[in-house]
């Protein structure tokens, strides 16, 4: 993975250059402060309950930096914990998240600890109670406000630690916390918790080895566990302390084979692997006899449950649980899930994700396509930019055009540029470089879909065979009131069949009653067309670097790899139909050579 050295980044500039952020929404970012949370209100009657769901508040102006998610604890007593969703920028902290894990991955050898569980590619809570699997005796506590003892102070002198100088840091630092502390709901947040408690991991794995005892984390939630003598909790606090951390106390638990032995949720008592607790087992196979025996619908009449958003929301309900126990009791999955699917089709019932965000602002689907060479296979390629910012997007690609040809000393072909536009083909390597780096900060998501251009088949099907394989989730996230698809003409593909695999896909998105849309439109466009400059470059981009060869021994990476690196972050999803592989942040396309 290329690892982005932030120790090279001195000022604001740099910092807004790395980002590849709008400067207006990082300074809007850097100065947000939260207001504090809703006072309770005075009055003599009760408070009225609280919706288990979370409870969405905007916290600035329109449009906001970030919405607020107040959501209660299991336990009502211990009030909520807030979330921060970024709005306009999540895109831009989960570039930052994956550039921060490469970088700390690289320039720190022992990064992860191979002790902690928790925010790690192929780690889950099962793996976490894997490791305890077997042992007799149990320790567990958690850490008190975790991410919220992370403070701001704390971050910046990580930064400073890494070599990034002050002002880099210090802004960095702002940008990662919120209220002066790092949040819960950022991508960031679970990448820099790991690194500052990289140290206090050393120090508790060394002392749960005194022991000849398993120490694992998972985020805020620590276990000891072994066949002996395990480490008093008067041992663990001042380690803790010594890193600016407490213990929950009341949330302190010690167990033992026979009793509630259990890890992240899940039974250690068999040595072989993790369990759901029996009594969510006991409890679900009860639930599916009863609706089984006298159907769903009469079932949740029996518990009281007549409403039919409360019925639809119970069964989503029902559908993940059996999925949960599925995934953890692998023995038990092909029954549970034959028999979960037999009960939803007698009751004629079944998950349902209806539309919930048709109010949105339409989205806008530009899509375009290219061919690539691979030895001697042909390879045709589809990028969808999916984008609710269209007048933007055509502004910014615009005005590099413009200031290019306005340029009396740039080189090129200048008759091609000002007949196609933005065309990454007749684009010289400066106005490739200076059309990416804007790009890089423009509000889009990339998704792209690569196949052999089948000769047998034919042009046609092979367009369309990639545009199925990316239309259906991209109309999906597009629920809105409206999707606009503008897509460039295609001589070899009819515009017909392009309208009918897009309404294929819809209608059976409607008849699901799955997330979609309220209506779309498809609009075909011919060059110079701005909108469609954006997946034309995420096509030319891509092409290079998957053609592209490594640097030679002690030479500078190739320019191709560095653009692309540049942009990598705006490919949401790469998908090779033969073999059906996809490509996203965690598993990352690699050049073919």
């Amino acid at each position: 993975m290329y690892a982005l050295h932030f120790s090279r980044l001195k000022t604001r500039d740099d910092v807004i250059s790395a980002l590849t952020i709008d400067e207006a929404l990082f300074a809007k970012i850097i100065a947000f402060e939260p207001p504090p949370p809703p006072a309770a209100p005075r009055s003599a009657e009760p408070p009225a309950p609280k919706p288990q769901a979370s409870v969405k508040t905007i916290v600035l102006g329109e449009p906001p930096v970030f919405f607020r998610h107040d959501i209660p604890k299991k336990n009502k007593a211990r009030g909520h914990r807030t979330v921060w969703e970024p709005t306009s920028s999540m895109s831009v902290y989960k570039a930052l998240a994956r550039r921060l894990e490469a970088f700390f991955t690289f320039f720190l050898p022992d990064y992860p600890h191979e002790c902690a569980y928790g925010y790690r590619p192929g780690r889950n809570i099962r793996e976490n109670a894997r490791a305890h699997s077997g042992n007799k005796f149990l320790l567990s506590l958690d850490i008190q406000d975790f991410f919220p003892s992370i403070t701001v102070e704390r971050v910046r002198s990580l930064f400073d630690m890494m070599g990034v100088e002050g002002p880099a840091a210090d802004l960095l630092a702002r940008f990662v916390t919120i209220g002066g502390a790092l949040p819960l709901g950022l991508p960031t947040s679970p990448i820099i918790s790991n690194v500052i408690a990289l140290q206090l991991d050393e120090f508790l794995e060394a002392l749960a080895a005194r022991y000849d005892a398993v120490y694992t984390r998972y985020s805020d939630d620590i276990s000891f566990s072994g066949n002996g003598d395990l480490p008093d909790i008067e041992e663990i606090r001042p380690v803790l302390a010594a890193f600016e951390f407490t213990i929950a106390d009341r949330k302190t638990r010690r167990s033992k084979r026979g009793q509630a032995h259990f890890v992240t949720g899940l039974s250690i008592s068999d040595p072989v692997e993790p369990h759901v607790p029996a009594d969510k087992k006991r409890s679900l196979r009860q639930t599916l006899y009863f609706a089984g025996k006298f159907g769903l619908a009469e079932h949740f009449q029996h518990r009281g449950i007549n409403d039919q958003k409360v019925i639809q929301q119970e069964v989503n309900r029902l559908d993940g649980l059996v999925k949960y126990v599925a995934h953890h009791e692998p023995r038990m999955s092909i029954s549970l899930k034959e028999r979960w699917r037999q009960i939803l089709a007698d009751s004629g019932m079944k998950p349902s994700f209806a539309p919930r965000g048709q109010h949105r602002a339409p989205f806008y689907l530009l899509v375009d396509e290219a061919e690539y060479g691979r030895g001697d296979d042909k390879i045709l390629a589809l990028a969808i930019a999916v984008t609710q910012h269209p007048q933007r997007l055509a502004d910014e690609t615009n005005g590099i055009w413009t200031r290019f040809l306005a340029d009396l000393w740039s080189d090129g072909n200048d008759t091609a540029i000002r007949k196609n536009g933005l065309h990454y083909a007749d684009a010289t390597e400066d106005l490739r470089s200076a059309y990416v780096k804007q790009l890089a900060t423009m509000p889009f998501e990339g998704y792209v879909a690569v196949g052999p251009l089948d000769a047998e088949a034919g042009y046609e099907a092979s367009y369309l065979r990639l545009l199925k394989a990316l239309i259906s989730r991209r109309l999906m996230a597009a629920e809105s009131q409206f999707a606009f698809l503008i897509v460039e003409k295609n001589g070899k593909v009819a515009q017909d069949a392009i309208k009918a695999c897009v309404q294929e896909a819809f209608d059976a998105l409607k008849l699901a009653d799955n997330r979609r849309p309220a209506a779309f439109g498809v609009n075909f466009v011919a060059k110079p067309n701005a909108l469609i400059s954006v997946p034309d470059f995420l096509l030319g981009v891509l092409g290079k670097y998957l053609q592209s060869k490594p640097a030679a021994p002690g030479r500078p990476e190739p320019r191709e790899r560095l653009l692309f690196e540049r942009l990598r972050d705006k490919y949401r999803l790469i998908v090779d139909v033969d073999p059906w592989t996809e490509f996203t942040r965690r598993n990352t396309v690699k050049p073919w050579s």
